[in-house]
Formats: C-alpha cells, structure tokens, sequence
C-alpha cells in the first residue's frame, strides 16, 4: 500500500514538470498584413500667397494633380478640383483623385490658381510643387501675384463658330487663359501643348483649338463647330464698348431693347423688325425695371429678371429673361446685364 501511494505521488510530481503548451499567436491585424495597407485617394494641403490682399467675392481656386511626364496631352491633368476662395489664406483643399488614373511612373505635383468671378487670373503656381498620390503627407502650395499690367498684354478677337457669334481674350503667360463669352457665364479655358496651333480646354470637355484666323470650337456634350476669326464686334461687346448697362432680344416679330446706365438712362427699342424704333430719354429706373414715354408718346415698360432665357432662334442662354410692353403690346425675349 505505501509502495502504490509512492508510485502515485511520483508520478503526480513528473506531470507538473511538464512545460505548458506555447500559447498561439496573435492574430496580424488585416490592415497591416503584407499588401494590405490602405492609401488614401485624395491628396490635402493648403495654398497661400504672401501679399495681404482680399479677393474680390466670387474668387475661386483651382488645385489640379498633374502628370509633368504627360505635359504634352490632355491626360496630364489626373484630377481636378474648384474651391471658393472665400476665406484665407491659407486655402486648405483635399483633392480626390482615381488611383486607376495614376501610371506606375509618373511624375504627379500640383498646379493651383486663383481668379475672380469673371475669370481673371490673380495668382498661380510658377513653379512645380511635388506631390506623392496615396500619401497622407500635406503639401503646401504657394502662389505668385499675377501682375496688374499683365492684362495690357491681353488680345481680344471675335470669331464666328457656325451660327454663333463670340468673344475670345487671350491671356499669355502665366496664366495661359482664352475666356470665351458667348453665354451666361465666361468659359474660361487653359493652354495644352498640341502639335500645331493653340490648343485650350477644361475638365468638362470643352475645348477651342485654334490655328491663325481658323478654331473649332467643343463644347461638353455637343457636336464640334468650325470657327472663323472675324473683325466686326458682336452686338453685345459693341454695346457694352458704348456704356450701355443692359440689352435684350426677342424673336416674332424681331425686337430688341438697349437701356444705358446712370439713374434716369435712355432706352432705345427698335421693334418688328426694325420698322418701329422709339427712344425715351429719361427713364424711371427701379428695381430690374424701366419706365417711360417715349418721344412719340408711347408708354414703355421694361422688366427683367434673373432667371435663365434661351433664345428660340439661336438656342443661346442668357442669364436674364425680360418683357417689353408698348403701351398694350407685351414683346417677351432674352438679355443680359453689360456692366457685370
């Protein structure tokens, strides 16, 4: 009996010798496993300039991620993006890109700009600014002074692209612009090399690329129109080159109504197709209205609103719809303020 109580104790005291079984390891959480860290698709940072100059309101910045190695082709500009400059600087951005965009070697930095709300250039990148897509590193933009009397530099021209007729300023470096003004709003356009001529567009697909006196001109999901450089100005830039605040248009019967500015302006009509005209000297100016007698004594009133009017004939936009009532008659058309 004692011999067996023996055995048993032994053999107790040997099993707690044994070592522990080794505890399992930790499972590697998945973000950090081998090929599974993940990188952010958009790139943050902040553009400043160094003069204390407030922006007029409507000022916008533009970042674009561009692909130097691609300067030659619209590819170049990778992602795009338009942000008011209402406060600042500095001008924080975070601009999205799409990794499958992004080519293996690249060579990607940033390109910013400023403007105003009517397009022009206040201050750009000069130079290339780095930038590394996926990297959560922010990067700083600084931005130059465009200076003042760049815009002497400035060449304005009229073209006619099929049935409509436009204005084009050229701005040279370095903002490397053309504004077009045809519509509600300028569209203003960025240089892109190309093998002959000049080649300006945006990320919306619009385009005008001309060649000496000849263009075509794309706009975003619309057939391309030819173009043809002409030295006569349009009605509208002759009328804003007069001092004229407002003009408007009608169709059936052909009408238009041109108002100059000042608090009591003169109005001008000419009404079915010119063989009316009537003239009031001093106008009673309120609140997108005018009002008079003119000087044949017809009572005339003019009212305008800011709603969006496209013409019938032309299928222009224009940013003002307007009603011109002749004493019973009511003549209903398009126009747009000259001053703004």
């Amino acid at each position: 009996m004692r011999r067996a109580t023996v055995v048993a104790c032994f053999s107790l005291a040997l099993a707690a010798c044994q070592p522990a079984p080794p505890t399992p390891p930790a499972p590697v959480p998945e973000a950090a496993s081998a090929g599974q860290v993940r990188q952010q698709n958009f790139i943050e940072g902040t553009a400043s300039y160094r003069e204390r100059i407030n922006l007029p309101s409507g000022s916008q910045l533009q970042v674009q991620l561009v692909d130097r190695q691609l300067a030659d082709s619209p590819a170049a500009v990778v992602a795009s993006i338009d942000i008011p400059a209402t406060q600042g600087p500095p001008f924080a951005f975070q601009l999205p890109f799409e990794p499958g965009k992004l080519r293996a070697n690249g060579e990607y930095g940033l390109h910013a700009s400023l403007r105003d709300g009517d397009g022009r250039l206040w201050f750009v990148t000069d130079t290339h600014t780095p930038a590394t897509p996926g990297s959560s590193a922010p990067v700083q933009v600084t931005l130059v002074r465009v200076p003042a009397d760049a815009r002497a530099h400035m060449t304005d021209t009229r073209w006619l692209c099929g049935e409509q007729r436009l204005a084009a300023r050229f701005d040279p470096e370095p903002a490397n612009t053309v504004t077009l003004s045809f519509g509600e709003q300028p569209l203003v356009l960025t240089q892109t090399t190309s093998a002959s001529g000049a080649r300006y567009s945006d990320k919306f697909n619009n385009e005008f690329w001309n060649k000496g006196r000849e263009a075509r001109l794309t706009l975003a999901g619309k057939t391309a129109v030819d173009c043809r450089q002409i030295d006569t100005a349009t009605p509208w830039d002759s009328a804003r080159s007069r001092g004229l605040a407002f003009r408007a248009i009608g169709n059936e019967p052909g009408w238009l109504v041109e108002v100059g500015a000042g608090a009591t302006p003169s109005v001008h009509a000419e009404l079915d197709y010119g063989d009316r005209v009537l003239d009031i000297a001093q106008a009673d100016a309120g609140d997108g209205q005018w009002t008079g007698r003119s000087s044949e004594g017809a009572n005339v009133v003019l009212s305008v609103q800011r709603k969006t009017c496209q013409d019938a004939m032309s299928g222009e936009d224009f940013p003002a719809t307007a009603s011109l009532v002749v004493d019973e008659k009511t003549y209903s058309g398009c126009g747009r303020y000259l001053t703004e």
